[in-house]
């Protein structure tokens, strides 16, 4: 009996212990108390804010994106066939201008093509450097063309003092741009404009009638630094825009920013920290094209020539074999849906179509094959807008 009553006596004191030890646990874990829990965040402990996240490119599509119509605030010059003009536009980060073609009969085409352009030194960037010799051929052959300044560029608003925001915020504006060309009545802003200096407010009310905008097919045309900004539009939008890329950057990033940097003075040293710093907070591929390559469709042109020195016509071929292999996971994946269940969640997508055209001899602004490329724009243009 008594080897019984202590087995018993044992017994209630385990289960005794046992309540005990998950209540006073599950106090400890739930008390706001810092003094008996360390398991809790600190009270009044800052979580890091990190306000790029908003422009990783799978994110973009969310963005708070502002909303204007597009103005022509000025005469540039008039052209055989067309005339160039200052518009200007608000955004985030602020009013953007750039140089808006109108054809001579602008007022019955519907198709605009959009050209971006690569980095161009701000103390020596006017209106127009880096694009109005494509916009000229373009406009001439019957497109509206809009090429944007960028802030800090032109008659632009200042640029962020944060230098990785003045780099991501350019898809948006590009965004932006696309977004209000659909809500602007350009016959409208053109006969505003031609007014406004001769014609009272009630004249103009009378006079300029606005009848709303067209639906506008639109095309992109991108060069050097500007081809990354239109693949990130692209693959942001996750649409088809026909896209010509001449000489783009297709690097990976951040290696695309690293590859510039042995020309400075220290030879990329504070670049290196500066983007070190970077990656202590942010995941890098957030916002790298190479890696949302399953956003991307095409019509795409990618123009390169092999004596390229600013940005490698290898960067190009990499690129192309990354498609390659998007596009292969595409067809097993289609595949599969052919015999998978209704339950099943894949999605068929289209292979991503682009064209690559090499040019021996040719550096960075496509010289001298430029005539050949153009062409080749011109032809793609007509096919697919």
């Amino acid at each position: 009996m008594k080897l019984n009553r202590d087995w018993f006596v044992s017994l209630i004191i385990l289960i005794l212990g046992l309540a005990g030890g998950i209540f006073i646990g599950f106090n400890l874990y739930y008390s706001e108390s810092e003094f008996i829990n360390p398991l809790v965040k600190i009270s009044g402990e800052k979580v890091k804010e990190l306000p790029l996240n908003k422009y990783r490119i799978s994110e973009l599509n969310k963005f708070d994106f502002v909303d204007s119509e597009i103005e022509i605030e000025d005469k540039i010059a008039d052209f055989e066939g067309y005339s160039s003009y200052l518009f200007s536009y608000q955004a985030s980060g602020g009013k953007i201008t750039g140089q808006i073609n109108l054809p001579t009969n602008f007022d019955q085409l519907d198709k605009i093509i959009v050209l971006i352009r690569g980095y161009v030194a701000p103390e020596i960037y006017q209106t127009g450097v880096g694009t109005k010799s494509a916009a000229g051929v373009f406009a001439k052959n019957g497109y509206i063309t809009l090429a944007p300044d960028f802030l800090g560029y032109g008659g632009s608003d200042i640029e962020s003092e944060n230098s990785w925001e003045t780099r991501f915020i350019k898809p948006v504006n590009v965004i932006e741009l696309l977004k209000n060309i659909q809500d602007t009545d350009f016959n409208y802003q053109y006969c505003l404009f031609n007014s406004k200096e001769t014609k009272t407010e009630i004249e103009l009310v009378s006079e300029c009638q606005k009848k709303g905008s067209k639906e506008y097919q639109i095309g992109m045309w991108a060069h050097s630094n500007g081809g990354q900004v239109a693949l990130t539009v692209l693959e942001a939008l996750e649409t088809s825009i026909p896209t010509t890329l001449w000489a783009p950057v297709t690097a990976p990033f951040p290696y695309s920013i690293l590859f510039f940097t042995d020309e400075l003075a220290d030879e990329g040293k504070a670049s290196r920290l500066w983007l070190s710093q970077f990656e202590d907070d942010y995941e890098v591929f957030d916002f790298s094209i190479t890696q949302h390559l399953d956003r991307l469709y095409g019509p795409i042109i990618l123009h390169h020539g092999t004596s390229d020195e600013a940005a490698l016509q290898s960067w190009s071929l990499e690129f192309l074999d990354k498609i390659d292999l998007e596009n292969d996971l595409r067809a097993e994946n289609n595949q599969l849906i052919k015999v998978a269940t209704e339950s099943s969640n894949l999605v068929a997508k289209d292979p991503i179509d682009i064209t690559f055209y090499s040019y021996l001899g040719a550096d960075h602004n496509m010289q001298p094959s430029w005539n050949t490329a153009i062409s080749r724009d011109l032809e793609f243009f007509k096919e697919k807008l």
